[in-house]
């Protein structure tokens, strides 16, 4: 392939990553990659769908009216051809193009057939007709294997259980249980009550208790703790080998040497070989649809109990053997037993019949059954497992996927995938047989495939990169190369013609296979190139060869070529279609789409409203329609729109339906095309294969693409890529999808569309934890009903060993307050749970029932009281939530899984739902409320008798204000003056302070809200106390000097004292309440970008002049460090204003501090830079003041911590600074060295 531009920058389609560095191929790479440059750079936008974008007619050249334009014809000459050995080795020699003498070393082809049953010495089993059993679908199944490396409690893996909430469990051969809800194992064994480690069996009752038979008894687990059954209790045996359950609901037990136990829910009653029994050895116990129970003995055969009594067989009654391990019971009433070394029975209440290795049955030593709701039959051997779908077994081994070959156990979840608990390989899934991979192993010639092709015998042909053709008949694979004469064993593409003859475009030339030769054509033969990329056969039987200089056209023994010499737009021809009239479609990957009938050439490119000029595949549908796919996306061309441009008639829109991954492709390389039933169509991209529904049936058009499902590593399937060969891919006669594949593990896919597991159900939703500010808590310690095993339980499992007393003290401590009325089971999960205030945060997992592919289930959530709409849609399985204020909130999820799917399974499910309860602070109870009320009962007197006192002496002063009313005047003028020097200091003190505490959010503004009333009454009555203060004195002054007045005068003295002391701090805190009202609402100035250096300009200037607008102001050098190149940056100016505000008023304070410690001798300094850091920018304030010691430097940014004396500070500068920072995704540095200096350096992000 000569599109392999890695020399090439403006590039128009991708790299072929198969494609081998062979010598041959440098010269085409600078020539191709020279002349795409020119063309990308110069190629017009693809037009929109729908758009209105003018349509341009297409390019045309008329063949029949200008002798010029006649397509060259010479002749062809003879091919060389090569005979294929058959026995031996042959030579055979030939002079090449350049006169060189080359000779070959020919071989016969290599065949290796696919792998088939075996028996345990490694002979081929044969059926009674001599025909041997081929494994699997031929390559490498689905399954995926489960281990320790995932979280699995060990590899030896004995029973495996589906619960009723969609869960597994894996009862492992000693390292107890593991459940499974498809994101994590839980593991379970002695430590949190198991009765033993080695577990032989699992069942669910109608209850949904978990029951666990093991080698050392019976525990029943009910989701919060084990209860166990042993011989010390009254359980007549230990040895539990099987589980089962009636139609009356009592539960049967199969013991190793006690017979079989039933137990009734209140005690237990045993049956042996005394009461009819076979033997007291009994390893299987099943039940058929009638309610009859059935017990397998280790030798005995097997008993059949009515309810009344034990009936016996044996081999003699024609059971399969008498070491019976495993029951199964079809959907049809058939019962299954499953021998040790005898193969499986089949009982239908008279008669058996048998099934062994001589029938396809992967092993005759049966350990499991399974069946499916189809009636499909699974059986774990020794030797692999077997599907029986009532006419033949299928076998699968180590060789097909499955982890281990010894199967002990099997399983079926909610979606159909099968699972399988081995001795050693752990568990081991499997997904169904839509996907079947096949690589160099199986037999193909190399792994990367270029080209396909079905025959009419109908024996498959997989071209490869380097590996020559390999044949598939079904069983084998045969190998041809140039060790047989093959032209090339890079194969791009091939075809047959009429006479059944294969054609095979390679790397170095054309080849032609009649079975027992094959005849080479090259460039000495008349060939414009001897890479072919593309082969068709045209209506009248030419064949037409798509070359890296345009395309050759071979008719009998005469060749035409037709390249961009005679107009053909672009000379790289990847892909050709026929059409029944004798007409061909061009794709060329350097030029766009062509059309060509032998009378005119018509050229479409993104003028004409194609989806982008490099064309890499075309395909013909069986409607007519053509489908194009290109590096940027897939066009269609209705048959409708199609008739109507070539019969040239005037389109005013777009005729090209285009779609690229907006429309939910995968990926925009269109690399594959191909029509799978008539009514899909399969495109395949470079990130795997999408499929959805064709155009309308009645109107042609497709619109949009219906059903759309993508197949690819992402949602669980083994294709993360595919090959860069156009023609890689294949639909068979039988429906069949085959593709090559861009991994070495996969290289040859086998997709079965129709076998494909969907659904058939929504998923259950649960939840799985709650945590509280971020810790896991055992609910039992805070459940007083909880018993002791239910907390050695809990705290086992989430923190790996029982809690001590001390440290249970130490959670409950912790979390004091937290109160629930009950634990769910299996998961716990609080009951009506109710929070302190200051355990507000909460975090909650939750999951579905979909353990085989979770990643492909979406959620949405919301907390009502908290959120006003549901979450976003997500594939996150946790939710968390903070600062949740006090009130009552209810949880709520959906989910709904978007893989295949039938009916309403891909649609939401019903929300499940948890409620709580936050309690309010201790300031916003209600006893905290009727105590304000009292508070301000008892001052409501004292207000209204200074009211009415204040009414009068208001009277009063009207009368002297009219003979001072020009001194009035002037006081209330300088009053006014006063007021405004005021304002324009507290306006100042608020631009710094404005918003600072917009971080404490909804918290600090109720308690700064509650706090603000009280301490206005505070704040007013001591204002008032000190006014009733100066009339008392002025009343004192009246009276005559005596002892009593004095004191009355020294008490009053000491009452003024105390009231200026309360109103000054009373002052103080009112200005830390208007701090944090004004930071509690936050900002709303948006991000914009933002000419950083003129901000701090700005307001270092405007906080040097406030500085010295204020009391005891300093002289400062202040020197601006600015990098020019800085650019503009995103962020909020009003709120960063405030950062730079609060650092060099900081700095101002500090280094007057310095000054009125040093004198004269101190020169402060304060240094602002910015510093262009590449993808951030840094921004430094410096001052040389006395630096912060290191015991207080880590609490600078603690919110209302201060190195301010007095009430200079309200300790929330730094705090706010932070914050804003922080919002703005950025960090701040604090460095200082005492005594010298102090440096605050901001980091942030350019956008």
């Amino acid at each position: 392939m000569a599109i392999f531009f890695e020399n090439f920058k403006g590039q128009v389609f991708m790299p072929f990553k198969f494609f081998p560095r062979q010598h041959f191929m440098k010269p085409i790479l600078r020539y191709f990659g020279g002349i795409l440059l020119i063309f990308s750079c110069t190629s017009e936008p693809s037009p929109e769908q729908g758009g209105t974008t003018p349509i341009k007619p297409p390019q045309k050249i008329l063949f029949s009216t200008s002798q010029n334009s006649e397509l060259e014809t010479g002749n062809l000459s003879q091919p060389r051809i090569i005979p294929i050995p058959k026995g031996s080795t042959q030579y055979y020699s030939y002079t090449d193009e350049n006169g060189e003498r080359v000779q070959l070393e020919l071989t016969p082809p290599k065949s290796q057939p696919l792998l088939v049953l075996k028996d345990p010495n490694e002979q081929v089993v044969l059926s009674s007709e001599g025909e041997n059993f081929l494994l699997g679908e031929g390559g490498i199944s689905q399954f995926m294997a489960f281990t320790t490396d995932q979280g699995l409690a060990l590899d030896g893996v004995n029973s495996v259980l589906l619960d009723r909430r969609g869960h597994l469990w894996f009862g492992t051969n000693g390292g107890g249980i593991s459940r499974y809800d498809g994101n994590s194992f839980t593991n379970f064994n002695t430590s949190q009550g198991l009765v033993g480690n080695t577990i032989r069996s699992l069942w669910e009752d109608q209850n949904g208790t978990i029951w666990i038979g093991t080698l050392t008894g019976l525990s029943k687990f009910d989701g919060h703790s084990f209860y166990n059954y042993t011989l010390e209790n009254g359980l007549p045996n230990d040895v539990i080998f099987g589980i089962t359950e009636d139609q009356n609901g009592a539960l049967w037990f199969a013991t190793g040497g006690g017979g079989v136990l039933r137990f009734d829910g209140k005690e237990f009653t045993q049956f042996t070989t005394k009461d009819g029994l076979a033997d007291d050895f009994v390893m299987a116990v099943g039940q058929d649809l009638d309610g009859n129970l059935y017990f397998g003995t280790n030798g005995a055969g097997m008993s059949r109990f009515d309810g009344n009594s034990f009936v016996s067989f044996t081999e003699s009654d024609g059971l399969a053997g008498n070491r019976v391990r495993s029951f199964g019971t079809s959907p049809d009433g058939a019962l299954w037993i499953g021998t040790i070394g005898n193969g499986v029975s089949r009982f239908d209440g008279k008669s058996f019949e048998n099934f062994t290795q001589k029938d396809g049955l992967a092993d005759n030593i049966v350990r499991a059954i399974r069946v499916e709701e189809s009636g499909q039959v699974w059986f774990g051997t020794e030797h692999g497992i077997s599907r029986f779908d009532g006419s033949k077994f299928v076998s699968y081994t180590r060789e097909q996927g499955l982890s281990a070959n010894s199967v002990l156990d099997i399983g079926i979840d909610q979606s159909g995938k099968v699972w399988f608990g081995t001795d050693g390989g752990g568990v081991c899934r499997f997904d169904g047989n839509s996907f079947t991979s096949f690589t160099m192993n199986q037999g193909l010639g190399a792994n990367i495939i270029l080209s396909t092709l079905q025959d009419q015998v109908g024996n498959l042909w997989f071209g490869t990169s380097g590996g020559g053709v390999s044949r598939f008949d079904g069983k084998k694979f045969t190998t041809y190369s140039l060790n047989q004469g093959l032209s090339g064993d890079v194969v791009y593409a091939m075809t047959e013609d009429d006479e059944g003859n294969i054609w095979f475009g390679t790397g170095g030339g054309l080849s032609k296979y009649d079975g027992l030769e094959f005849s080479n054509f090259t460039a000495q033969n008349g060939l414009i190139s001897t890479e072919i990329y593309s082969l068709i056969h045209d209506a009248n039987g030419n064949l037409w060869l798509g070359t890296e200089n345009g395309v050759n056209i071979l008719a009998g023994n005469q060749i035409k070529h037709l390249g961009p010499d005679k107009g053909l737009a672009g000379s790289v021809v990847l892909s050709m279609q026929a059409e029944p009239d004798g007409s061909v479609w061009i794709a060329a990957v350097d030029g766009g789409l062509n059309y060509f009938d032998g009378k005119r050439l018509l050229t479409f490119t993104t003028e004409q409203g194609l989806i982008d000029n490099a064309v890499i595949q075309i395909e013909l549908d069986q409607k007519g329609n053509l489908w194009i796919g290109t590096e940027h996306g897939l066009s269609f061309l209705s048959q409708r729109a199609k008739k109507n441009l070539l019969d040239e008639i005037s389109i005013d829109q777009n005729p090209f339906e285009n779609f690229n991954t907006s429309d939910g492709l995968p990926d925009n390389v269109i690399l594959q095309i191909e029509q799978l039933d008539g009514k899909k169509m399969a495109i395949g991209t470079n990130l795997g294969i999408a499929i959805f529904d064709g155009p309308n049936a009645e109107t042609g058009t497709l619109n949009q693409l219906e059903n759309l499902e993508i197949f690819n590593s992402n949602t669980g399937y083994p294709v993360k890529d595919l090959t860069d060969g156009q023609n890689g891919m294949l639909v068979d006669n039988q429906g069949i999808l085959w593709a090559g594949t861009g991994s070495n593990k996969t290289a040859l896919v086998r997709f079965d569309y129709q076998a494909r597991l969907r659904n058939k159900q929504k998923p259950d939703l649960f939840l799985r934890q709650l945590r509280v500010n971020e810790e896991i808590i055992p609910w039992t310690s805070f459940y007083p009903s909880a018993t002791t095993e239910e907390q050695v339980f809990e705290e086992t499992t989430f923190f790996g060993k029982g809690l001590g007393k001390e440290e249970k003290e130490q959670l409950r401590s912790r979390f004091q307050g937290i109160e629930i009325e009950g634990i769910s089971g299996f998961f716990p999960i609080p009951e009506n749970l109710i929070l302190p205030y200051k355990h507000n945060h909460i975090n909650l997992d939750f999951g579905t029932n979909e353990i085989s592919k979770p990643f492909l289930v979406e959620y949405q959530y919301i907390l009502e009281g908290y959120d006003e709409e549901w979450s976003p849609v997500l594939k996150k399985t946790s939710a968390s939530f903070g600062n949740i204020q006090e009130g009552e909130y209810t949880f709520k999820v959906k989910a709904r899984f978007i893989g295949p799917s039938e009916g309403d399974a891909g649609e939401w499910t019903e929300p499940i739902s948890f409620s709580f309860t936050v309690l309010p602070p201790l300031y916003r109870t209600w006893w905290a409320y009727g105590i304000y009320s009292i508070l301000f009962l008892s001052l409501a007197y004292p207000i209204h008798r200074y009211q009415r006192q204040r009414t009068i002496r208001a009277e009063q002063e009207k009368n002297r204000e009219r003979e001072l009313k020009q001194a009035r005047e002037i006081e209330k003028a300088y009053a006014k003056l006063e007021v405004a020097h005021e304002n324009l200091k507290s306006t100042q003190a608020q631009l710094i302070q404005q918003e600072k505490l917009a971080s404490l959010g909804q918290l600090t503004a109720g308690i700064a809200h509650e706090i603000k009333n009280p301490l206005n009454f505070v704040n007013n009555f001591s204002g008032l106390s000190l006014e009733f203060l100066d009339e008392i004195e002025e009343d004192l002054q009246k009276l005559e000097p005596s002892k009593e007045v004095e004191n009355i005068q020294d008490l009053l003295a000491d009452i003024r004292t105390n009231l200026e002391k309360i109103k000054h701090h009373g002052g103080r805190a009112d200005s830390i309440v208007k701090s944090m009202l004004l930071h509690s609402r936050g900002s709303s100035g948006a991000m914009e970008p933002t000419d950083l250096n003129a901000l701090v300009q700005e307001y270092v200037n405007l906080s040097f002049h406030g500085m010295r607008a204020n009391k005891n102001p300093i002289n400062v050098d202040i020197q601006l460090e600015l990098s020019k190149d800085l650019g503009q940056i995103n962020m909020n100016s009003e709120d960063f204003s405030r950062v730079i505000l609060n650092l060099t008023k900081n700095a101002f304070d500090a280094m007057r501090e310095k000054l009125q410690k040093e004198g004269s001798s101190y020169h402060p300094i304060l240094k602002v830079s910015t510093l262009d850091l590449g993808n951030s920018i840094a921004l430094t304030v410096e001052d040389n003041g006395p630096g912060i010691p290191d015991e207080i430097k880590d609490k600078l940014l603690m919110p209302f911590f201060t190195t301010k004396k007095g009430t200079e500070g309200t300790g929330l500068g730094l705090s706010i600074t932070h914050d804003i920072i922080k919002a703005h995704k950025g960090e701040l540095e604090i460095t200082t060295q005492l005594g010298e200096w102090t440096r605050f350096t901001i980091t942030l992000p350019k956008h």
